[in-house]
């Protein structure tokens, strides 16, 4: 029992792997608290706890490249993962250092986020495999290059490493596994080893200048950046734009149903300020609609049909506010003919979609 709890405390030659393991737990544990399930969490309460996914990642919430590191899809993925964790860590952090070990899996997570993210903009990813490849890569690689042991010394350790990394690389070709991930991970950790044991002449150490350190990172963060801007983002951008809509059209289009509740006469001072605020959300909509480019033939034609309908739901409301605010009845004939071609326009984007879904099944 001892043993099993030394996985979980902080000691001398083994202090970082444990902090990362009770971090791992804890976000876990208030997940859970929360109501997210344990075993088969939903894709929108890991979006929410903040999960990698290109929608929300490419459209400025950068930061879920780190904090998807520090969250898993259901127990079993956490517990393997924390397991994988435990055993690389106990080898490599005593070997290269606190300040190493931390850089190098924080280096390696954002690397398998990026990579999953570069591979596919569409896949909700979570989890710490793509730190821990990297560990797995990065001990390979100073094994590899250290010449103090000799081969017969190494090879067993070398070649386990090998069959380890092979064999989860192949498990996660079926599908669900995010073997981009890994594969991030993993490369980032073989090159960040080679580089750390080149800097020491081969041998290995816990003594790296500071000046080394930051060059090392600057390097990886620049790379970091260049590939971020190789990551087809117009895709993400619609969907994430389509969402935006959504969420302002229900604010815009609820004082459309108080008023369609009221006098035809309707009250300036009740209704004023919401209209205001609907035109307000017309033209944010209109912006972002505007600013979608490169898109497939589908996408396009969907983006042009709710641009002119934001155009005319944004005219609708103006007329709106005019007439109530001139003491007038709103729905006059002018205001009939915008709402009939309104009508128009949902009725070709709703065919839009059947005939887009037709197509995919």
């Amino acid at each position: 029992m001892n043993s099993f709890w030394a996985f979980f405390v902080p000691q001398r030659h083994y202090f970082i792997t444990p902090i990362l393991i009770n971090l791992n737990l804890l976000v876990f544990v208030a997940l859970a608290l929360t109501g997210v399930h344990v075993l088969s969490p939903e894709g929108e309460d890991l979006v929410a706890a903040g999960a990698n996914f290109g929608p929300y990642t490419l459209t400025g919430e950068w930061w879920r490249l780190f904090s998807s590191m520090f969250l898993h899809i259901g127990l079993i993925h956490l517990l393997v993962n924390m397991y994988a964790l435990a055993s690389i860590g106990g080898v490599l952090e005593p070997l290269v250092g606190r300040k190493q070990f931390t850089m190098a899996y924080i280096l390696c997570g954002l690397a398998g986020s990026l990579a999953s993210l570069w591979w596919d903009q569409q896949r909700i990813s979570a989890g710490a495999s793509g730190a821990i490849f990297g560990m797995f890569g990065m001990f390979m690689a100073v094994m590899l290059l250290e010449r103090e042991m000799d081969w017969k010394e190494k090879k067993g350790m070398v070649l386990n490493m090998v069959w380890v990394i092979g064999f989860n690389l192949l498990f996660g070709l079926q599908s669900g596994i995010d073997n981009a991930a890994h594969t991030g991970g993993l490369l980032l950790g073989i090159g960040y080893g080679s580089v750390l044991l080149l800097r020491s002449d081969r041998y290995i150490t816990h003594s790296y200048s500071a000046v080394g350190n930051i060059v090392t990172v600057l390097v990886i963060g620049a790379a970091f950046v260049g590939m971020a801007f190789q990551v087809p983002a117009s895709q993400a951008k619609y969907l994430t734009t389509l969402e935006r809509f959504g969420e302002r059209e229900q604010v815009a289009m609820a004082v459309m149903q108080d008023i369609k509740g009221a006098d035809v006469k309707a009250d300036e001072a009740r209704f004023t300020g919401p209209l205001e605020q609907g035109i307000a959300l017309w033209d944010e909509s209109i912006v972002e609609l505007e600013e979608l480019q490169d898109l497939p033939e589908h996408e396009a034609k969907e983006v042009d049909i709710l641009l002119n309908y934001a155009r005319l739901r944004k005219k609708s409301f103006e007329m709106l506010l005019q007439d109530i605010q001139s003491n007038e009845p709103w729905l006059n004939t002018e205001q009939q003919q915008v709402l009939l071609t309104i009508g128009s326009y949902v009725e070709e984007l709703k065919s839009l979609r059947q005939a887009k879904g037709d197509a995919e099944e």
